[in-house]
């Protein structure tokens, strides 16, 4: 036996050799979910290039042979982006953890319809922002804050109001660019504008952010003469799982956030839904806000041609605001907060100024791999509104914001006044009547609908040309009118129809609570747009060409303004665009590109219909921009350069007078003024370096020259569109108000202890001059530049710590807005004197912080 022993050892010894030599040549790993930090079962992982492979099992473990010197190794999940890794002998010891990122799905085919671009092909100025970057920096901030980092965009608050906020890009105010949510137009085709405040829970749904500056690389007809802000929202996640978020800030506002997601079924469905509820008082006085928001997205995987997605997204909110901005005597004397709206009405905050809205968007967008070359995607959308705002009506008295009681406003002494006063007033009929109201609360109330489609179909032939065609189309209706809402003591309103171009005509004058008064007309907006883009590829160079091609049909109604034919005539304008681009890649690193467009850009439905009634403004013609623009990028793997100049010239520019200008037969019109001419022109500069793998370090420039061009005349019109007087307007080399037109920016994002992060955030603002109304530049005499705001800086921090509950990954973060705690002013209106004493503006919030905890399961 002794001898069997010692004969077998050497094929024992050989045979542990063998299994140990085998064991080295195994590469173990443990697949995690990088969101959630879950493990993953049931993923492939295989030898590329090889029948060789294997799955992960319930814990996410794997081991696989690993031939030769080194191979690399593909993990597939239906539910995970796939990945790939390089793996070189010796192998490490122990088991390698892997994070996979779980997959969007149709994310890859809505960026296509979204018109998302590359940075390094398409030769267009654009700046992304990613889900990261989002969730870690939005907090208290209003949903536009979250690309003030981005050189040339300057993002504010306004009043204090939650979702009260405005976006300027190159100088250009948000009316003059255009807003996508996952290829969908959403500005007002009515006046451009955005209002924010809609989209209350938009920051919770956005999965990316891209700001295409100048012209931009959009296939739809957008009045984007600044920019354009591509905000695409989450899809279906493929992942199951989901989590719960809570914030709250130091002024006492708190949110609530959940989201889950189904996870992809092996029939190819899923959903993914996430609902909010924001509340609190706000951190100017009285602007409390209470709202919910609402995201639901549902995708099927029909076959390997098809998929349908389907999002609706929706956010009904109230909150208080504060419409005008302070003076420098209330600033001094009341503080940042102080909100001269409101005051104490039956042991209630009453104000005078209170938004309520709800406005969802539903869109089923379908995608349909034709072949190998040929892609088409389409989307029906439909959007409905309704809501609207406080406001205040006075008859034989002074307005509501006269009465004040310890500088707010006395609704107590208002109450008194319309229930005791002995007035009386004579009817049209010949009635005298007494005990109405002489101050009433009221609702301007707005509803909406629009409803459209778009398809794009591309196609790549075999030269390196690419072809894209397309079709877009838009109804759009909405209704606009004022409801009394509160008598305050009277028994009724008198309604002297005193803004009707018909008179009283033989209409009710006593109106009650519900009535329709002053205001009662509906806009009608059609949109049609052909758009087509051709790209080229060869070598190192990259050409396209595209051009859109558009028809706009306008109609008014207005049931205040006439008894009968309540209807204008239609109108109809047409516009287009061109846009050309080249980008040359010198090499791997470094990329030259070049763009230059030409917008012939018809009116928004304010110009057409600029002055509250029918009647149709007279050889109303496009604005015309023309823009170019040269960049520089590098790229590698420790440094990013982006540097571009840009050049954009608007001309004809259309504007209407803020304020209503009296006549001699004592009525009163708005000034249109055409033909204005600015000058938009400057350079910017963003840089990203990555120190090692624990900090990063960057900054960004804007240096921009934004000036009027031209003196010209404003016209007077009558309430029939009829030339009555003309007034000359003086604005030559005035700067462009409303922006900064210097910006510098820097930031450190460190990694600290592997399970702390910090992110510091620093600005700089200069040459920022108060916004103002050209139409009120009358005076030759009158040169000077307006109000020049005081320089500023702000400091943003935040810092978060990994953790888990458990086995469920939990992020606790804490943020800073404003960490020097200085208050400045950000905006506002320049007065007659130019300069403090007759500005009224905004200044920043002072030192706040909000306190983030997520779980993620």
């Amino acid at each position: 036996m002794k001898n069997f022993a010692l004969k077998s050892l050497p094929c024992i010894l050989s045979l542990f050799s063998l299994l140990n030599l085998s064991a080295q040549n195994n590469f173990k790993g443990k697949l995690i979910d990088l969101t959630s930090g879950k493990t993953i079962s049931g993923a492939t992982v295989q030898i590329d290039g090889s029948n060789r492979a294997t799955t992960s099992d319930e814990e996410g473990l794997f081991e696989i042979a690993i031939p030769g010197e080194s191979a690399a190794i593909l993990i597939k999940h239906v539910s995970y982006q796939a990945l790939t890794l390089e793996i070189k002998k010796p192998l490490k010891s122990g088991i390698e953890h892997i994070y996979l990122t779980a997959r969007q799905v149709g994310l890859d085919e809505i960026n296509i319809i979204a018109s998302y671009i590359s940075e390094r092909t398409t030769p267009v100025a654009i700046s992304n922002i990613s889900q990261r970057t989002i969730e870690r920096e939005m907090g208290s901030q209003e949903y536009p804050e979250i690309m003030k980092m981005v050189p040339g965009v300057y993002a504010t608050k306004l009043g204090g109001g939650t979702g009260d906020a405005r976006i300027s890009i190159r100088g250009f105010q948000q009316e003059n660019l255009g807003l996508l949510l996952n290829g969908v137009p959403v500005s007002s085709v009515e006046n451009g504008l955005v209002y924010w405040s809609n989209w209350a829970g938009l920051g919770d749904a956005t999965q990316a952010i891209q700001v295409q500056k100048g012209l931009g690389a959009s296939k739809v007809a957008l009045n984007s003469v600044g920019g354009t802000i591509n905000i695409i929202t989450k899809t279906t996640e493929a992942a199951k799982g989901g989590t719960l978020r809570h914030m709250f800030t130091s002024y006492g506002n708190q949110k609530t956030i959940f989201s889950i997601s189904s996870g992809l079924s092996e029939k190819g469905f899923a959903v993914t839904f996430l609902g909010s509820r924001t509340r609190g008082p706000g951190y100017v006085d009285a602007t409390h806000v209470d709202a919910w928001a609402w995201f639901i997205s549902a995708s099927k995987q029909i076959n390997n041609k098809h998929l349908l997605v389907f999002t609706g997204m929706g956010s009904p909110e109230r909150h208080g605001q504060r419409t005008y901005g302070l003076t420098k005597q209330e600033y001094s004397d009341f503080g940042i907060k102080y909100n001269p709206n409101w005051g104490m009405y039956k042991g209630k905050i009453n104000s005078l100024s209170e938004n309520f809205y709800h406005k969802p968007q539903l869109s089923l967008n379908h995608y349909w791999n034709i072949s190998d070359k040929t892609h088409l995607a389409s989307s029906a959308y439909l959007s409905f509104g309704y809501g609207g705002g406080k406001f205040s009506e006075s008859y034989k008295s002074p307005s509501a914001n006269t009465f004040r009681k310890s500088n707010q406003i006395d609704w107590d002494a208002i109450y008194n006044l319309n229930k005791t006063h002995n007035d009386s007033s004579r009817l049209a009929d010949g009635s005298v009547v007494g005990g109405f109201s002489k101050i009433i609360q009221t609702n301007y109330l707005a509803s909406h609908i629009w409803y459209g489609g778009l398809t794009n179909l591309t196609h790549e032939l075999e030269n390196g040309i690419k072809i894209t065609a397309g079709l877009h189309a838009r109804y759009f209706k909405s209704n606009l009118r004022e409801e009394i809402s509160d008598l305050l003591g009277g028994k009724y309103w008198i309604d002297e129809y005193a803004w009707s171009l018909a008179g009283i005509a033989g209409r009710q004058q006593i109106k009650t609570k519900g009535d329709i008064i002053n205001v009662d007309n509906d806009a009608r907006v059609d949109v049609i747009s052909m758009f087509g883009q051709a790209e080229y590829s060869f070598g190192k160079m990259n050409l396209f060409l595209a051009g859109t091609v558009s028809g706009t049909r306008y109609q008014r109604f207005d049931r205040i303004n006439y008894i009968n034919n309540t209807a204008s005539e239609k109108v109809s304008k047409a516009g287009f665009d061109v846009k050309s681009g080249i980008s040359y890649q010198l090499n791997e690193q470094h990329n030259l590109y070049l763009n230059a467009g030409y917008y012939s850009k018809a009116p928004y439905y304010k110009f057409v219909f600029a002055n509250f009634s029918n009647a149709v403004v007279q050889d109303i013609k496009n604005e015309s921009i023309k823009s170019a623009e040269l960049g520089y990028t590098f790229s590698s793997s420790k440094l990013n350069v982006n540097l571009n100049a840009y050049y954009t010239l608007w001309e004809d520019k259309s504007i209407l007078s803020r304020e209503n200008i009296q006549l001699e037969d004592n009525s009163q019109t708005r000034a249109l003024i055409r033909g204005l001419d600015a000058l938009h022109k400057g350079i910017e500069l963003e840089m990203t370096g990555k120190i090692n793998r624990s900090l990063s370090l960057g900054g960004i420039l804007s240096v921009g020259d934004w000036r009027w061009r031209n003196d010209v005349i404003a016209e007077l019109y009558n309430d029939n569109q009829e030339l009555i007087d003309l007034t000359e307007v003086y604005v030559k080399d005035l700067k462009v108000g409303d922006a900064p037109q210097f910006q510098m920016g820097l930031f450190a994002d460190a990694t600290i202890l592997k399970d702390w992060n910090l992110k510091v955030n620093w600005l700089y603002f200069g040459s920022l001059y108060a916004n103002f109304d050209p139409a009120g530049r009358n005076n030759p005499d009158d040169r000077k530049q307006p109000y020049r705001i005081p320089d500023y800086s702000n400091i943003d921090l935040f810092l978060e710590y990994e953790f888990k509950i458990g086995q469920l990954k939990t992020i606790a973060g804490i943020s800073c807005y404003n960490l020097s705690g200085k208050e400045s002013i950000t905006r506002g209106e320049d007065g007659k004197t130019h300069d403090l004493n007759s500005f009224r503006g905004f200044w920043t919030h002072g030192r706040t912080f909000s306190f983030t905890m997520a779980i993620k399961f």
